[in-house]
């Protein structure tokens, strides 16, 4: 496995519980994951930005 990948999966674990705290699905949690990717990329974001920006999108998804 790749850096990368192992950082993903470790990233996603995470993701998960906090999740399972707020009462969201797998699959929430990752269209959420995915589109963060994808605009972290354009912008050039630092990982640890682009998690803050997931759990916060993760928390408005409970609010809905």
């Amino acid at each position: 496995m790749s850096a990368t990948t192992e950082r993903s999966a470790a990233e996603m674990r995470g993701l998960l519980r906090f999740a399972q705290g707020l009462g969201l699905d797998e699959e929430t949690v990752r269209e959420i994951y995915e589109a963060v990717g994808r605009e972290a990329m354009v912008t050039g974001a630092n990982d640890d930005d682009r998690i803050a920006e997931v759990r916060k999108r993760m928390l408005a998804a409970v609010r809905c």
